[in-house]
């Protein structure tokens, strides 16, 4: 797995306002209260944070994430939704990266059905 090495960095690596998701998915675990969330960025020159949150049709968060300077450039994190959800069910995955200094520079949502 490829991460972030400050000593040697990535020949691809892109400043702060140029990092994206380059993947992004969401799988349930079969008992559909955890969430498998795929995550594949640009090289960067400097760990961003990342936010994670699973929202309702209502935009109502049922998980939630933050990932302070993160090193990795691929990696899989899981979710525990906070309540209850019933099975069959439509929500929305919304990541977003940032930097202290200069705020968000990339969002992404991805709809998915439980």
């Amino acid at each position: 797995m490829k991460r972030f090495n400050p000593l040697q960095p990535d020949p691809e690596a892109v400043p702060p306002e140029e990092v994206r998701f380059l993947e992004l998915k969401v799988v349930p675990w079969e008992d559909t209260h955890r969430l498998k969330v795929h995550v594949r960025l640009t090289p960067f020159q400097k760990p961003p944070d990342l936010e994670f949150e699973i929202w309702d049709i209502e935009k109502k968060a049922l998980a939630s994430a933050y990932i302070v300077e993160n090193i990795d450039f691929e990696f899989v994190i899981t979710l525990h939704l906070r309540v209850k959800t019933e099975s069959n069910q439509d929500l929305t995955l919304h990541a977003s990266i940032l930097y202290e200094d200069t705020g968000v520079v990339h969002e992404k949502e991805v709809a998915f059905h439980l």
